[in-house]
């Protein structure tokens, strides 16, 4: 952990060179269909829609659907992977009438992007594997209402921008990113110098086995200076605090605690402290 401090203390004086390997979540978007309308909730953590979609025979069917991120998409480092699950919770085709429901798209299905006219065309974010058909998510045999999908950024090319899509019988949700780090307000440099000693005191706390009120004490105050950072995510420590309540035996937590140490050197350095205060 102590590397941390001294990453972030480079990035003070001589700018942050990892943060072209980054790229940030900058806008969701929704394009309707033609054929209904349909109601979308959606940010970094997953999302839902529902709609009505009628019929040749003056049936209609009635469609909630949602779907969940295994992380926090506000930002993505180079080659790394996430889960996408899209599940069914009230799925009804009348009349019956089977089809294919939703499905989500690699950013090499991404041609172009409405709101972004200079959107180039890459393959910059890529499935690797689903438990889905080429149909995705659709209702003509049991046990494919829900279906998860890997994902990988990777980058393949220089674009300033990339994006993958949903499809909800032509209704489609774009989730579109942007190199370097997440924006949205100045940078506290102070607070990220605090998170580097708040972790590296869970580190050694979970390695000496402090009892877990110490412990949620200390993710607490780390929180603090996740949000004063203006940059961080705080995904994981959440969780933490939530598993870590009432732990009998803290020093479990030790090798996940190392892990997200390590991962936020990495997420740090993509901070712009150059405008630090």
């Amino acid at each position: 952990m102590k590397t941390l401090v001294i990453l972030i203390m480079g990035i003070l004086f001589f700018g942050f060179s990892l943060n072209a390997q980054v790229i940030s979540l900058k806008d969701i978007f929704p394009q309707s269909s033609k054929d209904f309308r349909a109601s979308v909730k959606a940010d970094q953590y997953g999302g839902s829609i529902a709609f009505n979609r009628p019929y040749r025979t003056n049936c209609v069917g009635t469609y909630n659907i949602n779907w969940k991120f295994s992380k926090d998409l506000s930002t993505l480092q180079d080659g790394e992977r996430f889960d996408i699950t899209i599940t069914c919770t009230s799925c009804n085709t009348p009349c019956g009438y089977k089809w294919g429901i939703a499905n989500v798209y690699a950013a090499n299905n991404v041609t172009v992007l409405e709101r972004y006219p200079n959107y180039v065309y890459n393959g910059n974010i890529s499935q690797v594997s689903t438990t889905a058909s080429s149909s995705g998510v659709h209702d003509w045999y049991p046990g494919h209402t829900s279906h998860t999908y890997t994902f990988v950024y990777s980058k393949k090319k220089n674009a300033p921008l990339t994006s993958f899509r949903f499809d909800f019988a032509g209704h489609k949700v774009f989730y579109v990113f942007q190199e370097g780090a997440k924006v949205g307000g100045t940078v506290n440099c102070h607070a990220l110098l605090g998170l580097g000693k708040l972790v590296y005191g869970l580190e050694l706390g979970a390695y000496e086995g402090y009892g877990w009120d110490w412990m949620d004490k200390t993710i607490g105050y780390a929180l603090n200076h996740i949000k004063a950072s203006n940059c961080l995510s705080d995904s994981f420590l959440k969780d933490l605090k939530r598993r870590m309540y009432q732990a009998a035996n803290t020093k479990v937590f030790l090798n996940e605690i190392r892990s997200y140490s390590q991962k936020l050197e990495i997420e740090a350095a993509a901070c712009n402290c150059c405008s630090g205060n």
